[in-house]
């Protein structure tokens, strides 16, 4: 068994996206490809012992989508590190890629801004434990399996007679390797669960903004016909007041106002009533 096989297997992956809801292979395998070649080179120069130069190229090397995601790599640190190893390690890098330092370097600010990004992730204690806890369940996950493939060895051998059950794995160096992937796959899915929950809440911002919208539209809607029911309430009330001042009566006819909904044949009605007695009267 070697280290890709034993850090790569889904089934030692602690989940943060919901099944189902993973990127596609098309969408990842590619700098993921990149990321899993170029993991194995490992830097044998100590972090603090790199040149500012060194350091951008190693924030842009193949894959650097993937190593970027685990901030203790964008710093040079393990996983393990104190608060004041993370700004130590922050004051030191800040300076080597710096554009200034760097001025013929298109990468210099990008690079910069990566190695910021990182110590703002670390310098925040709760982060900082959260971002050690996915790297403590890289760790475990790897050990996990580690032992499961030893055990394996054993029961096997005891079928043919060997008590080998040494695995790649029990090599250091290569356990260490087995960790940096399983630790960048898990801030992969990570950042990716965070992206979908950030999706979800824009649409429901969206939702709400357009139901806050409809609910003024509304309103104001109501208060504007209720204000134009006010208008023609008034004409209708200074109508019938001209009416009565002139006597009322057939000499002086009531102007004619539309009756109110709900109101047909109401007092017009009556006074077309009158009316037809009068005639009857008359003749």
């Amino acid at each position: 068994m070697n280290s890709y096989n034993m850090a790569g297997s889904s089934s030692s992956v602690v989940r943060l996206v919901p099944a189902g809801q993973e990127p596609s292979e098309e969408e990842k395998d590619a700098d993921l490809a990149m990321f899993l070649q170029e993991v194995h080179k490992l830097i044998e120069t100590e972090p603090e012992k790199m040149t500012g130069k060194q350091h951008i190229d190693r924030l842009f090397r193949p894959g650097a989508k993937y190593f970027n995601m685990n901030p203790f790599e964008v710093l040079g640190l393990h996983w393990d590190s104190s608060p004041e190893d993370v700004k130590k390690a922050y004051r030191r890098m800040s300076v080597q890629v710096h554009p200034d330092k760097n001025p013929d370097n298109p990468l210099a600010d990008p690079a910069f801004q990566i190695v910021k990004a990182a110590h703002d992730r670390l310098s925040d204690e709760e982060r900082l434990a959260f971002c050690q806890r996915i790297c403590k369940a890289a760790s475990d996950a790897v050990e996990r399996k580690r032992q499961s493939a030893k055990k394996k060895l054993r029961k096997e051998g005891a079928e043919t007679g060997s008590i080998d059950d040494t695995v790649p794995e029990d090599d250091p160096a290569k356990f260490g390797l087995a960790v940096k992937i399983m630790i960048s796959r898990m801030f992969a899915e990570f950042e990716q669960r965070k992206k979908q929950l950030e999706a979800k809440d824009k649409e429901m911002k969206k939702a709400a903004q357009e139901e806050q919208a409809e609910k003024e539209f509304m309103e104001a809607l109501k208060k504007k016909e209720e204000k134009l029911w006010e208008k023609t309430r008034q004409k209708r009330v200074n109508s019938w007041r001209a009416w009565s001042q002139g006597g009322g009566g057939p000499k002086h006819k009531m102007p004619k106002v539309k009756a109110e909904e709900g109101d047909r044949g109401g007092y017009n009605a009556h006074n077309n009533d009158r009316g037809e007695e009068y005639k009857k009267d008359w003749r």
